[in-house]
C-alpha cells in the first residue's frame, strides 16, 4: 500500500526548501526527497565558496600596486594554495552547515532516496512507492562534460569538484568565459595559477551588448591570457593534458570545465509522463505557474533552466509551492532580471539585455558612461576600467534594462534594476542625488545622455520648487 500525501517535493536544494516553505502553510502532509548531499548548490559548489575564493584572490592582487601608493615590501607575499583552498571550504561548510541546520525542524519529512515517476502522481523509491496530488521538480543542475572528453576525467575538473582541491595545480586552462569561468579564472590567476581560458567569441560574464563584450574581453585580455576558438583536449602527457583552441596547442596540469550546467532530469523517468518536450529536450510548461502542460507536476529552480540564480531558484519554489496546493493555478509576475558576475570590475545585467531587446523587437536610446576617467575609481580604487550602456524607452525615458561593466557594479545593477521596478522616468532619476566623489556619478552621463534623446523634454538641471511656500523663504 503506497503512502499518501498532498504534495511530494524532489530535490531539497534552494527551490525545493522554499517550495516546503510555502506548502507547510497549506499542509503537513508533504514530503521532501534527496539521495544527494544537503546544503543547495550555492552553498556547497556555488555563489558562496567562489567568493571566498574571489574574495582571497582581490585582496592579493591590491598587492601588485602597493608600490604605486607608497606602501612598499608587498612583493614579497606569496599564496599558499593549500591554505587558501583549506579557509574556502572551511567557509563553504559553514554556509551549507547552516542550511542543513534551518533543515532539523523538518528532517522527519525528509527521505533520503532516489525519486523515479510510475506516472504523474506515483513515484518510485527504489523499495517503496509513494503517492502525491501534486509534485514538484527541483532537482537542480549539475556540470555538463562532453563525451568525447570523458576519457581524461582524472585531469578535468568540474566546478561541482572544484572547491574539494586540497590544493592548486601549477598551470590549468579554463574553457568557457561564462559567468563561472571569468569569476574563477581571474581569480586563480591572480593567486598565481597560470590560467589560460579559452573562448569561442570575444564576450565575458554573460555581457550581450557587442560594444561591451569587446570592450570586457580586451580588458580581460591584458590581466590573464585568452584564447578564441573552440576549446579542444588532445591527449594525456606526463602529468597532465594537451589542450588547444584554432591553430594553438598547449600543455596544463589540470583543465576547469566552465561551460554551463544542465538540468538534473534523466534519472527521473519522464518518458513514463508522456511530455511534450521543446527544441533542447526540456519538459514544456508555464514559466508563470511552472505547471507542466495539465499535470500536477511543476518544475521549479535551475531545473527549469530560465534563469540559473539562487532569487529566481527561492521565487519558482515559492510559485510551485502555492499552486501545489491551490485548487486553481495563480500566475505570477516575476521580479526585475537582475545578474551579476562578481568579476573585478563587476559585470552586470540589469533589466532587459541588448539581447533580449534585439529579439523582442523594443525601441530604445543608449546612454553610456564610462568609469575610465572617473577620479575616485582611478585615484581611490585603483580601478581606471569599465563601461555600461543604459536602455530606455524613446518616450519618458523609462529604463528598459542595462548591461554594466563597473567598480562597484553589483550595487549600481541593483539601484538600476529597483529604478526600473518602480518604474521610474529619466526626469525622476535625474531628480535624485548623486554624491561626490563615488562610482554612481559616472551614471549621470547616462542619464542625460538618454535626456537629451527622448520626445519628452527634460528641464537641466532638475530642481524641483517647494510648493508648500514661496520659493526662497523660510
Amino acid at each position: 500500500m503506497s503512502k499518501e500525501y498532498d504534495v511530494a517535493i524532489i530535490g531539497a536544494g534552494t527551490a525545493g526548501l522554499t517550495a516546503q516553505e510555502e506548502v507547510v502553510k497549506h499542509t503537513d502532509n508533504y514530503v521532501l526527497i534527496d539521495d544527494g548531499p544537503l546544503g543547495t548548490t550555492c552553498a556547497r559548489v556555488g555563489c558562496m565558496p567562489s567568493k571566498a575564493l574571489i574574495a582571497v584572490a582581490d585582496d592579493f592582487h591590491k598587492c601588485s600596486f602597493f608600490d604605486e601608493y607608497g606602501i612598499l615590501g608587498a612583493k614579497g607575499l606569496v599564496p599558499d594554495h593549500k591554505k587558501i583552498m583549506a579557509r574556502v571550504r572551511s567557509m563553504r561548510d559553514e554556509f551549507s552547515g547552516g542550511v542543513i541546520q534551518e533543515m532539523s525542524g523538518f528532517m522527519d519529512k525528509v527521505i533520503r532516496k532516489r525519486a523515479r515517476f510510475l506516472d504523474a502522481n506515483t513515484l518510485d523509491l527504489g523499495d517503496e512507492t509513494i503517492r502525491a496530488k501534486s509534485i514538484i521538480i527541483a532537482t537542480g543542475s549539475k556540470p555538463y562534460i562532453p563525451e568525447p572528453w570523458l576519457p581524461f576525467k582524472e585531469f578535468i575538473i568540474d566546478t561541482d569538484q572544484f572547491f574539494e582541491l586540497e590544493t592548486l595545480p601549477r598551470t590549468m586552462a579554463v574553457f568557457g568565459l561564462g559567468v563561472i569561468g571569468i569569476e574563477l579564472g581571474q581569480a586563480l590567476h591572480r593567486i598565481g595559477v597560470q590560467v589560460t581560458a579559452v573562448s569561442r567569441r570575444k564576450t565575458a560574464g554573460g555581457l550581450t551588448d557587442p560594444k561591451l563584450e569587446e570592450y570586457a574581453f580586451e580588458h580581460f585580455s591584458k590581466e590573464m591570457h585568452i584564447e578564441l576558438g573552440t576549446a579542444e583536449i588532445f591527449g594525456k602527457t606526463e602529468t597532465g593534458l594537451e589542450v588547444g583552441a584554432g591553430s594553438k596547442r598547449w600543455t596544463v596540469d589540470r583543465v576547469l570545465i566552465a561551460t554551463g550546467r544542465r538540468p538534473m532530469l534523466h534519472n527521473l523517468n519522464l518518458e513514463s509522463l508522456k511530455l511534450d518536450m521543446d527544441t533542447k529536450g526540456m519538459p514544456v510548461f508555464d514559466s508563470e505557474t511552472l505547471q507542466i502542460g495539465n499535470l500536477p507536476v511543476f518544475l521549479a529552480g535551475d531545473v527549469n533552466g530560465l534563469k540559473p540564480i539562487l532569487h529566481e531558484a527561492a521565487d519558482d519554489g515559492t510559485i510551485a509551492g502555492y499552486n501545489a496546493c491551490a485548487g486553481t493555478m495563480a500566475r505570477f509576475k516575476k521580479r526585475i532580471p537582475l545578474h551579476i558576475t562578481f568579476s573585478s570590475p563587476d559585470i552586470a545585467i540589469a533589466g532587459l539585455s541588448h539581447k533580449a531587446l534585439t529579439e523582442k523587437g523594443i525601441d530604445y536610446v543608449v546612454g553610456e558612461a564610462s568609469w575610465e576617467e572617473l577620479g575616485r575609481a582611478r585615484m581611490i580604487l585603483g580601478k581606471a576600467a569599465g563601461r555600461a550602456r543604459i536602455y530606455a524607452d524613446p518616450q519618458k525615458g523609462r529604463l528598459l534594462g542595462a548591461e554594466i561593466m563597473a567598480p562597484a557594479g553589483e550595487h549600481m545593477a541593483h539601484l538600476l534594476a529597483w529604478a526600473m521596478g518602480a518604474n521610474l522616468t529619466i526626469k525622476e532619476i535625474l531628480g535624485m542625488p548623486f554624491y561626490h566623489p563615488v562610482p554612481e556619478e559616472a551614471l549621470l552621463d547616462a542619464f542625460f545622455q538618454i535626456a537629451a534623446q527622448i520626445t519628452e523634454p527634460v528641464p537641466m538641471p532638475i530642481l524641483e520648487k517647494r510648493k508648500d511656500r514661496p520659493h526662497g523663504k523660510e
